[in-house]
């Protein structure tokens, strides 16, 4: 499977700590990646670059942001300055807000189970 510019992976660093995150840049000649790291067991890793060997590393499938990973995001798109990209992160986590207090507002109002009309 090749990686690409932009791809969302998970693996190991050359210094050994498990990250997840998108493809800055590909060395097909080296073999290596460099990652700009989400997650990571190290948490001082998160917002920084790291380097991996790209067969240590694999392509996520279809990722889907949570609140968290919104937001971590759009610092990242205020660090880079990248007005269209944090409107687009906005509008997502306003839709995600929005769904959960959507889901919440159902609980309540059907008294937290779907079991409870049958009580």
């Amino acid at each position: 499977m090749n990686i690409a510019v932009s791809d969302w992976v998970q693996g190991q660093t050359i210094s050994g700590e498990f990250i997840f995150g998108y493809v800055e840049q590909v060395d097909l000649e080296q073999g290596v990646v460099k990652v700009y790291v989400v997650k990571s067991d190290n948490e001082d890793s998160a917002g920084r670059i790291a380097l991996g060997k790209a067969h240590h590393f694999r392509k996520q499938a279809e990722w889907s942001p949570d609140e968290e990973d919104i937001r971590s995001l759009i610092d990242l798109a205020l660090a880079a300055q990248d007005q269209a990209w944090f409107m687009e992160l906005s509008g997502q986590l306003n839709d995600t807000v929005e769904g959960d207090s959507k889901a919440r507002k159902w609980l309540w109002n059907n008294n937290g189970s779907r079991l409870s009309t049958y009580i």
